[in-house]
């Protein structure tokens, strides 16, 4: 390594070299260097620490030239919770690539802060490394997709009224009708407007499914869903009486041509492993009453949960190619975290909705 090239643990007075970095090395994406943004994605996470943020840097004097950043979470393992960190993303200066800098990022990070990480969506130079560090490809988590407005979906048809009533009237019979659509179970939906601790015994009732998932905690779901700059997300509950068995989270994004979003994201869901199947049924059911109601041009969700994806199928979702890679890095618990059928995953495990283009 040269002289004048340090790899390092990211330090706050760092943060103008850091944001200067990423606003040159993501010029399409404004997000990665809005210091709000920043400062919501590193310092406000309530597992973070300002003097100890998984962040880490290549230097090369004064200036940044290569960061790896993760978030820190809570993991479910069997019966434990550890800590752990997601990795987001990592990027040099392409000066810098060729040197082992990529692969000196990851090490440095796995001996000052956590030996236990995840990966949700990565590129092949990134998954190289990760694989070279013995980490463990566990595949992709699920996409799954089903078309509401294809006139609002389509770009160069959503521009033009005549052409985008069109195409919504005439792909009328295949949207989901009401009578598909009716009410599972006992259960009401309604709308959530912040993360109590409910959530928390709702996470009790439901983390018994899965021996592996990130901790949905009520704190850091207000985080992720209520605090992010520039976003709103719509969260619908399920509740018998006033009890909490399940929620989900929905993403419109930003509406363009005629009034309404060309997608909408399922971010996440949970539900209680008492009566599952019709708490699922009911927070899929109102997901797509919501986006049916708001013209959405088609309703996404990524997902690793077999019981879920029974009910997408039944409801007419059809599974999409492209979906991100997942892969994890860990020293112990390997008979657990290695194997990719005892995880629960959704989209707002990775760093996809958290990259989404603000909608506000």
């Amino acid at each position: 390594m040269p002289d004048d090239v340090q790899v390092k643990q990211f330090e706050l007075p760092e943060r103008d070299a850091l944001l200067s970095f990423l606003r040159s090395a993501y010029p399409g994406e404004p997000l990665k260097s809005d210091p709000a943004f920043w400062e919501w994605h590193h310092l406000e996470n309530p597992y973070a620490r300002p003097d100890n943020l998984p962040v880490w840097v290549v230097k090369s004097r004064d200036l940044v030239v290569g960061q790896l950043a993760a978030i820190p979470m809570r993991l479910k393992v069997g019966r434990d919770e550890m800590s752990a960190v997601w990795v987001v993303n990592i990027i040099l200066d392409p000066d810098y690539r060729g040197r082992g800098l990529g692969k000196r990022l990851f090490q440095v990070a796995a001996e000052t802060y956590c030996p236990r990480m995840v990966a949700l969506g990565y590129n092949e130079a990134s998954g190289a490394i990760l694989r070279s560090f013995s980490w463990v490809d566990l595949g992709h988590i699920n996409r799954y997709h089903i078309m509401l407005y294809p006139g609002h979906a389509a770009k160069e048809v959503s521009r033009l009224a005549p052409a985008r009533h069109l195409l919504n009237l005439v792909y009328a019979p295949f949207r989901p009708g009401s009578s598909r659509l009716a009410k599972a179970g006992d259960g009401a939906l309604r709308e959530v407007t912040r993360f109590d601790s409910s959530f928390d015994q709702l996470w009790e009732g439901a983390s018994i499914q899965w021996p592996c998932a990130m901790v949905r905690s009520s704190r850091f779901l207000e985080w992720q869903f209520m605090k992010q700059p520039g976003k709103k997300f719509d969260v619908l509950g399920y509740y018998e009486g006033e009890r909490l068995l399940g929620y989900v989270v929905l993403f419109f994004r930003k509406a363009v041509h005629g009034g309404a979003s060309d997608k909408v994201a399922i971010s996440d869901l949970c539900y209680d492993a008492r009566n599952a199947p019709m708490v699922v049924e009911g927070l899929l059911k109102g997901a797509l009453r919501l986006a049916i109601e708001r013209r959405a041009g088609g309703l996404v969700i990524d997902v690793l949960d077999p019981r879920v994806e029974q009910q997408l199928s039944r409801l007419g979702f059809w599974r999409v190619k492209s979906s991100p890679g997942f892969m994890a890095g860990t020293f112990e618990r390997l008979d657990l975290l290695y194997e990719r059928s005892n995880w629960f995953l959704t989209r707002g495990d990775s760093d996809v909705s958290i990259f989404e283009e603000p909608n506000l």
